[in-house]
């Protein structure tokens, strides 16, 4: 079954099984100038009257997207794992095509902290350098060891071991520790440092998930058109395509049971699209509208299958 994604592509075929990762983040290595909008949970409060530099507010922007995405991987990997060692009855593939996706996924996220936290030049601020140093340390202790479990070169074969493979993983994530003092505190100590958490956009609190158009009503989507929220995971009825659907807080699985037995999966962040086909013309394209903690926007549309 071909997959193919509008924002990136990474295909793997198996045993009828198609994935493809669409939607991928904004890319960190431009170090002159703020990259993404991930937000922090807190804003530390400070006085006003100190006036940041450019420098400050990129380091700070960058280093909210760093933390910001440190914490995301662990919660979203300690749900893959989840998924892997307690998958539902009625689970659309083997729990070893669910890992190969975990592992792909892991994979990817720690190496786009590790970007990120490259782009970030020394502030100048003592705690806070130390801050981004020990991160830096604590991420490279793992993403050695992920890199070598993940790579699928050195198996006979993607799905080979990918359980196993996938569950070591998952207990090097979780052992992942946050360095202390955080950022927030780091921040709170620091005037101008403070100053810039409060400019720099990528610290700014996340904008609520946009309204849409069908709201939560799955059944909008048996006509083949529509655009929904999903707040947790569901199985939807998109014109003659079964899905299910499974948001993280930052992306969302689409799988597609198809009729011939094959099933095909798409992971997508916000803005990023996908589209499943089949040989004789019939096609579903998704596209994720916003991907948050609070759930995701979809629209759908499919265009041959009765």
């Amino acid at each position: 079954m071909p997959v193919k994604t509008g924002v990136g592509r990474v295909a793997l075929l198996a045993a009828g099984v198609a994935l493809a990762v669409g939607g991928c983040s904004s890319d960190t290595a431009d170090r002159d100038g703020p990259s993404g909008t991930a937000a922090s949970t807190s804003r530390p409060t400070a006085s006003k009257s100190a006036e940041p530099s450019r420098a400050l507010v990129r380091w700070t922007g960058r280093m909210c997207k760093a933390t910001d995405l440190f914490r995301t991987v662990k919660t979203n990997s300690a749900k893959g794992i989840e998924e892997i060692t307690n998958p539902p009855e009625d689970a659309l593939i083997g729990i070893e095509f669910t890992a190969m996706g975990y592992l792909w996924d892991a994979s990817s996220s720690l190496d786009e902290i590790a970007k990120g936290l490259d782009g970030v030049r020394p502030s100048g601020i003592t705690a806070a350098d130390r801050l981004h140093g020990s991160l830096v340390k604590e991420v490279e202790r793992v993403r050695p060891k992920v890199a070598e479990l993940t790579d699928s070169g050195a198996h006979t074969s993607p799905a080979e071991d990918s359980v196993d493979r996938a569950e070591r993983v998952g207990a090097l994530i979780a052992s992942l520790k946050m360095p202390e003092p955080d950022l927030p505190a780091v921040v709170a100590e620091e005037p101008e440092l403070s100053a810039a958490y409060r400019i720099a956009p990528e610290c700014a609190p996340p904008e609520p998930l946009p309204a849409a158009a069908d709201g939560t009503d799955a059944g909008a989507c048996k006509d083949g058109t529509c655009e929904i929220l999903v707040t947790k995971r569901a199985d939807l009825v998109v014109g003659g395509w079964k899905l299910r659907v499974s948001p993280t807080e930052t992306k969302v699985t689409v799988r597609n049971n198809d009729p011939a037995g094959a099933v095909g999966e798409i992971m997508l962040a916000t803005g990023g699209s996908g589209t499943f086909g089949e040989g004789d013309g019939d096609e579903l394209t998704v596209k994720a509208v916003a991907v948050s903690k609070d759930g995701a926007v979809l629209k759908f549309r499919s265009w041959g299958r009765p």
